[in-house]
């Protein structure tokens, strides 16, 4: 093994990835699931509210929304809809004191792919990999988690999930179905209204129907989030720049060296 090489694999690469793994460790604490809100950090930078107002021709959506990192703890929607054929006026309310808030299950999903990259990180910081190749495997295998926790921020799950109805209290009236999903790395509200609410099972309230239909999508800038993303572009980038250098230097070559001159000197001794 060449000595640029050694030196890559036993000390810049170590130190640069227990560098990135702290990284990780702020995001996967931004992005984790707390089953008690009252745990969070309430002083938290990751805090965010959200003020809303959209009118289109009679319909009316007006409030804020609060977000703590992956999860939704209060909310206060004034929902004017008339443009349908059973009009709907309520206020929709998720309340900060409650022990249920809406989860917003792609940066659960985002979290959980970070904590992937992070363990494969501390696997180089700790001297893990011996040779280029382990490394380079190590490294594409980071990337490919980041790449997976990114796309949570784009693909959108716009399916209810009966779990985080329990946040609304009071309960939504019947025929109307408000949601939250993250895409395009945007807080996404929908509303939905019912052609004929009278006609849905209880059971069946808060999972999407067939003679349900988008009356409202509105879109909501959340600061945190795209400086999250912006900061996991930053780490990839640097990551491929230190895969870049580890492909550069020839230890596929003396590798196959050291392995042959091995065998070698293993068949001579028989």
């Amino acid at each position: 093994m060449s000595s640029e090489l050694e030196w890559l694999l036993s000390a810049e690469m170590p130190l640069a990835f227990s560098s990135i793994s702290e990284r990780f460790s702020k995001f996967s604490s931004l992005l984790q699931y707390c089953e008690n809100v009252e745990e969070q950090d309430k002083t938290s930078p990751f805090e965010e509210t959200i003020p809303l107002s959209s009118t289109l021709r009679d319909d009316h959506v007006k409030g804020h929304i609060k977000m703590r990192g992956p999860l939704i703890t209060k909310t206060e929607l004034s929902i004017e809809i008339n443009n349908t054929p059973v009009p709907v006026k309520t206020v929709a309310c998720i309340r900060e004191d409650e022990k249920t808030p809406w989860r917003l299950f792609q940066l659960g999903h985002a979290a959980n792919y970070l904590y992937l990259a992070r363990t494969k990180c501390q696997t180089i910081a700790g001297g893990g990999v011996s040779n280029a190749r382990e490394a380079t495997d190590t490294i594409n295998e980071i990337l490919d988690h980041i790449k997976r926790c990114k796309l949570q921020f784009f693909l959108p799950t716009p399916e209810i999930n009966c779990q985080n109805y329990a946040a609304f209290c009071p309960e939504l009236p019947p025929g109307l179905i408000v949601n939250f999903h993250i895409k395009d790395i945007k807080l996404v509200l929908t509303i939905s209204c019912l052609k004929n609410p009278q006609d849905l099972h209880v059971k069946e309230r808060y999972c999407l129907p067939r003679n349900a239909y988008i009356d409202r999508t509105i879109l909501l800038s959340v600061l945190w989030m795209t400086e999250t993303y912006q900061e996991l572009s930053v780490l990839q980038n640097e990551i491929q720049m230190i895969l870049q250098k580890l492909r550069s230097l020839p230890e596929q070559t003396s590798s196959h060296s050291c392995s042959c001159t091995t065998n070698t000197i293993a068949a001579a001794a028989q």
